[in-house]
C-alpha cells in the first residue's frame, strides 16, 4: 500500500452500549450549550417568518453548521492557554447582561437594540469556549463560521429603510429613464411608474430589494466556502450588491414594458415568479463570480508552484505537496490560504480527527471548557425559566381588555369597499380587517383602514409595527412633508393614541392619522408617546403576546393638518365600535 494511502484505524469499539454511555458522557455540556443557540434562533425566527427580506435567515444556521463542520475537520494544532482576567470578567459580564436582554427580547423580538445585544452575546460566549478548547489558533480559524448568524439579523430600521427606499428609487429612476429610450412615456412617482395603464410599483408596497441583503448573505458564504482571500471576498459583496440592482432593473423593466402593452394586471399575475426567477439568476451570477475568483486564485497558486523556492517554503511548513493542493483544490482547503498554516492534528481523514478530539482532548485538558460550557447551558436554562416566570405572572386577563372596531358609514351612497391585493393581504398576515372609502357632506375624502392581530404569537406585534405609514406611503409614491405628532382623540368612552402627518401625492394633499392600539387597559401609551420608553414599561409591567390593531385614516380636501384633525375628533365616535367591558355603558 503506498505511504500516501495510510492512515491511523478508528479507535477500537468494545460494544455498542459502551460507546453510546462514553459519548453521552462526554458531549452532554454541548448539548446543554446548544440550548444557548436553540433559543437564539427560535428569536431569530420570528423576523424571518415575517418579513419576507430576512426569510433568507432560515438557510443561516444550516449553513453556518456546515461551515463549521468543513473548518473541524481540519483543525490546527491547539494552543489551549488560561485566560486572562480581562477576557474572563467580561465573559462574566456577557453572562449577567445576557437575562435582562432576554427578558426585554421577548416582546421585541423587532427591536434591533436588543436583537444585536443577544446574537453578540451568544458569539461572544461561543468564542471564548473555542479558546478555552485551543487557543487564539483555533478562535481565528472557527470566527467566520460562528459569526455567521450575524448575516440574519434585522438591520437597524434608519439603516435599513434608507438604504432599501433608495435602491427602489433608483431602479424607478433608471427604468423610467430605458422606457423613454424605447418611446415608452413613464413618470415616477416615489417608487411608482405610472404608466398608460396605471401605475406599477417597484415592489410590495412595504417591502425592500428582497434579493439585495440575501445576496450580501450569499456573498459572505461563499467567499468562505471557497476560502477566498479577503480582497476577493470585498469584491464578491460588492459584486452581489451590483448584481441584485442590474437584475432588478431588468425584472421591473420588462414587467412595465408588458404591462404597457398588456394592462396592469399582468404585473399582480407575474410579479412572485418574476421575482423568484431574478432571485435564481441573481444567486447563479454570483455564484459564478466566486468560481472565477476561485479559479484566480487557483492561477496564482500554480504561478507559486513554479518557483523552487515556493515549494520549499511550502513543505518547510509542513502543508501538503503544492501539486497535490492544486489537484485537489475543491476539497482541501489549506490549498489557497495565503499564509502557510499549521499541520492538522494527525494525517488521519476527517471522521478520524473528530473521532479523536471528542475522546481524546476533551477527556484529558480541557475540564475548564467543559465547565464553561455546562454553567452557560444551565444558565441558559434559567434565563428560560425566569423569563416564563416573569410574563405568565404578569398575564393580564381577558375580561379587563378593552377591545374596538371600525364601523364604516356604509349607509352613505359614496361608500365603498378598498379591495386590496392578495399579495399585500398575505404580506400584512392580519387575523380580521375592513377597509373602505367615502366622501363626507363637507366635500372631503376619507379612506380608512382597520386590522387586528389576535393575541397568542410574537407575530401581531412585529407585523403591527412593521406596518407604518412612514414605511409603506412613500414606496408607493406618497412624499411624506411634515413629522408626525401625537394627539388624542376621544371616541365615546376610550381615549385612542393617532400619529397624524401630512403627505403629498400627485400635487394632492393628504393628511393621514394613525393608530396602534394594544388590548390592555383603558389607559396606554401604544408605544407613541416615547417608543423606546414605552417598550421598556411594557416589559416592566409584563405584557406579552397581546392583540394588536391599527387604524389608518387618510382624509383630503381640507386646508390644513389642523382642520383634518378636528375633522377627525367630530367624526371619530362614530366610527368607533366599543366590544371591551365599556360597551355596555357606552
Amino acid at each position: 500500500m503506498p505511504a500516501d494511502s495510510q492512515t491511523t484505524p478508528l479507535p477500537a469499539i468494545a460494544s455498542l452500549p459502551v460507546v453510546a454511555a462514553s459519548l453521552a458522557r462526554q458531549w452532554w455540556p454541548v448539548a446543554l450549550f446548544s440550548i444557548l443557540w436553540l433559543d437564539l434562533i427560535r428569536q431569530l425566527s420570528y423576523q424571518w417568518s415575517n418579513r419576507e427580506q430576512y426569510a433568507y435567515g432560515w438557510f443561516v444556521p444550516v449553513l453556518a453548521l456546515g461551515l463549521l463542520w468543513r473548518r473541524a475537520s481540519i483543525p490546527p494544532k491547539p494552543q489551549p492557554m488560561a485566560p486572562p482576567a480581562w477576557m474572563f470578567w467580561l465573559v462574566t459580564a456577557v453572562l449577567l447582561v445576557l437575562l435582562p436582554v432576554r427578558v426585554i427580547h421577548e416582546i421585541n423580538q423587532d427591536w434591533p437594540l436588543f436583537t444585536w445585544p443577544l446574537a453578540l452575546g451568544g458569539v461572544a460566549l461561543s468564542l471564548y469556549a473555542i479558546f478555552l478548547l485551543g487557543g487564539w489558533p483555533w478562535v481565528r480559524h472557527f470566527i467566520f463560521p460562528i459569526c455567521f448568524i450575524l448575516a440574519a439579523i434585522s438591520w437597524p430600521y434608519r439603516i435599513e429603510h434608507g438604504l432599501t427606499q433608495s435602491l427602489m428609487h433608483a431602479v424607478s429612476a433608471v427604468t423610467v429613464t430605458v422606457l423613454g429610450w424605447v418611446d415608452i412615456l413613464a413618470f415616477q412617482h416615489g417608487n411608482v411608474i405610472e404608466i398608460s395603464g396605471g401605475g406599477v410599483g417597484i415592489d410590495e408596497a412595504c417591502s425592500g430589494i428582497r434579493s439585495f441583503q440575501s445576496m450580501l448573505m450569499g456573498a459572505l458564504f461563499l467567499g468562505e466556502l471557497y476560502r477566498l482571500r479577503w480582497p476577493h471576498r470585498l469584491i464578491l459583496v460588492g459584486g452581489g450588491v451590483l448584481i441584485a440592482f442590474g437584475l432588478n432593473v431588468v425584472r421591473t423593466l420588462v414587467l412595465t414594458w408588458r404591462a404597457s402593452d398588456v394592462g396592469v394586471d399582468l404585473v399582480e399575475k407575474w410579479h412572485d415568479p418574476a421575482g423568484l426567477s431574478i432571485f435564481l439568476a441573481s444567486f447563479a451570477c454570483l455564484w459564478l463570480l466566486a468560481w472565477r475568483l476561485r479559479k484566480r486564485e487557483v492561477w496564482r497558486l500554480e504561478a507559486s508552484v513554479q518557483s523552487p523556492k515556493s515549494k520549499a517554503q511550502s513543505l518547510e511548513a509542513g502543508a501538503p505537496s503544492a501539486k497535490r493542493g492544486v489537484q485537489t483544490l475543491y476539497f482541501k482547503l489549506w490549498a489557497l490560504d495565503s499564509e502557510p498554516r499549521p499541520a492538522p492534528l494527525s494525517p488521519q481523514p476527517s471522521v478520524s480527527r473528530l473521532w479523536t478530539l471528542g475522546f481524546g482532548l476533551w477527556t484529558r485538558r480541557f475540564a475548564s471548557a467543559r465547565l464553561f460550557l455546562t454553567t452557560v447551558g444551565c444558565w441558559s436554562l434559567c434565563i428560560l425559566g425566569l423569563n416564563e416566570f416573569w410574563y405568565r405572572t404578569h398575564e393580564i386577563k381577558d375580561a379587563g381588555v378593552y377591545h374596538w372596531t371600525m364601523r364604516f358609514p356604509e349607509s352613505l351612497a359614496s361608500f365603498t369597499r378598498i379591495e386590496l391585493p392578495q399579495n399585500i393581504t398575505q404580506m400584512l398576515g392580519y387575523n380580521s380587517g375592513a377597509t373602505g372609502r367615502w366622501r363626507e357632506p363637507d366635500g372631503s375624502d376619507w379612506s380608512a383602514y382597520f386590522f387586528r392581530w389576535d393575541t397568542g404569537s410574537a407575530q401581531s406585534l412585529i407585523r403591527a409595527r412593521l406596518h407604518r405609514p412612514e414605511v409603506c406611503l412613500p414606496a408607493s409614491g406618497f412624499r411624506q412633508l411634515s413629522p408626525s405628532r401625537l394627539v388624542w382623540i376621544d371616541a365615546g368612552r376610550l381615549k385612542l393614541p393617532f400619529r397624524v402627518s401630512a403627505y403629498e401625492i400627485g400635487g394632492v394633499r393628504a393628511y393621514v392619522l394613525f393608530g396602534l392600539w394594544e388590548d390592555s387597559t383603558e389607559t396606554q401609551m401604544a408605544l407613541w408617546a416615547s417608543p423606546e420608553a414605552d417598550r421598556l414599561r411594557s416589559v416592566l409591567v409584563g405584557r406579552r403576546r397581546l392583540g394588536q390593531q391599527t387604524c389608518v385614516l387618510v382624509l383630503s380636501g381640507y386646508g390644513s393638518i389642523e382642520a383634518a384633525q378636528e375633522a377627525v375628533k367630530r367624526r371619530l365616535p362614530d366610527l368607533v365600535r366599543l366590544n371591551g367591558p365599556l360597551a355596555a355603558g357606552s
